[in-house]
């Protein structure tokens, strides 16, 4: 009997060993499913990054050099040109103004006045050849006469000087004709227009090679001189023009490399910080923030083919390299946590998350640069939710 009660108690004792087991692996809290990534070595740079717009750096202004009537523009934005060779805009003179009958009455008494004009002045001009040709012969008949003495040196001299001041009267009387014709034919223009007085075109030829960026006139009409007409941009001056926060600007140096992407084309394009504004301005965000952006310029370093297609006005987006490390302990930036102030991983250490804190330097926006506190080959939380905590036991998959 002893012995059954024995044996029945080592079999009850089996079992409640059993269910307690049973119990604590039903009850015992299970590792927590993390993703893991390892600490590399490899290169890491800072930068910042934002939108902005191709441009041109030189960009020409034609405007009318004299007043006139501007024909309708044959050029559209976009066009190509190229310097001394290219008509961008024609001008003619201005049309006569509308006139009225006493207007009228008056223009034909002008067109009479100068028409009476002209022929008095080569009625005159007429005299003027007439009394020239007979000094001309008067001082040749005398000429052989004074060479043989039979003439004096004095009468000669008379001669000559006759001739001389017939000629330029002559000439004086050839300029009056011409300017009378010219008084007959503004007198005709008030009437008639410029077109009938047989005025011409002047073409206004491109002052540089590119691109035309705008149509500041293109419907014909009356200008004055001066006015504005097209503006032309020199395609071998394109930049890009990035418009970044202040905070990221004031980090920026002119020299400092960058690179255009998402513009369009299939490579990214290498580019340099020409120059970044002084002058801040206030942007309202798509959110409704006010922004306080700063213009930085980029120049493009690549050969002009990389960047075929782009022209001014498109959007691109520019990355400045603030920081560049070529051989850095890196490790994924989803794998960083705030703690205690400052930045702290979650390592694996047998089977264990373990939260070390770590020092940082440049972050981009997937990797960190960590200077102290992880290692090349430590493999770490990515991403940790709030049930990875200091000591809990985690199981591990590879991060995609």
């Amino acid at each position: 009997m002893a012995a059954k009660r024995n044996t029945r108690w080592i079999v009850m004792g089996g079992l409640a060993l059993a269910a307690a087991a049973i119990l604590a692996v039903l009850f015992a809290p299970r590792p927590v499913t993390v993703e893991a990534a390892a600490v590399h070595r490899g290169p890491i740079a800072e930068t910042v990054s934002d939108q902005g717009w191709a441009r041109v750096r030189q960009a020409y202004v034609v405007s009318a050099p004299v007043s006139g009537h501007l024909t309708r523009l044959p050029l559209e934005v976009g066009d190509a040109v190229i310097a001394g060779r290219t008509v961008v805009a024609t001008l003619r003179p201005a049309r006569s103004a509308f006139l009225d009958p006493r207007m009228r009455a008056q223009a034909e008494a002008s067109i009479s006045a100068a028409r009476a004009m002209l022929a008095q002045a080569e009625a005159q001009r007429l005299q003027f050849r007439a009394e020239a040709d007979r000094a001309a012969r008067a001082q040749a008949r005398l000429e052989p006469l004074a060479a043989q003495g039979v003439v004096s040196r004095q009468g000669l001299e008379n001669a000559q000087a006759a001739a001389t001041s017939a000629r330029e009267a002559l000439r004086a009387g050839d300029a009056a004709v011409l300017a009378r014709r010219a008084d007959v034919a503004a007198a005709q223009a008030v009437l008639t227009g410029p077109e009938a007085a047989g005025a011409g075109l002047i073409p206004i030829t491109s002052p540089t090679s590119g691109v035309v960026t705008a149509l500041l006139q293109q419907s014909e009409r009356d200008v004055a001189a001066g006015t504005p007409l097209v503006e032309v941009g020199a395609t071998a001056g394109l930049e890009a023009q990035i418009e970044f926060l202040s905070q990221d600007a004031v980090r920026i140096r002119p020299g400092d490399r960058a690179e255009i992407y998402d513009w369009g084309g299939a490579a990214d394009l290498p580019a340099e910080v020409r120059l970044v504004e002084p002058q801040a301005f206030t942007k309202i965000s798509a959110l409704g923030i006010e922004e306080q952006r700063t213009r930085v310029m980029l120049r493009f370093t690549g050969p002009e083919s990389g960047r075929a297609g782009l022209a001014p006005g498109y959007r691109v987006w520019g990355r400045v390299f603030l920081h560049e490390t070529p051989s850095a302990v890196i490790a994924p930036a989803g794998a960083l946590v705030r703690d205690s102030g400052g930045w702290a991983v979650f390592r694996i250490e047998q089977g264990r998350a373990r939260l070390r804190p770590v020092k940082v330097g440049a972050i981009t926006d997937r990797d960190a640069e960590i200077l102290e506190g992880a290692a090349d080959g430590d493999s770490l939380v990515v991403f940790p939710s709030d049930q990875v905590r200091d000591g809990v036991r985690v199981k591990t998959r590879r991060a995609g």
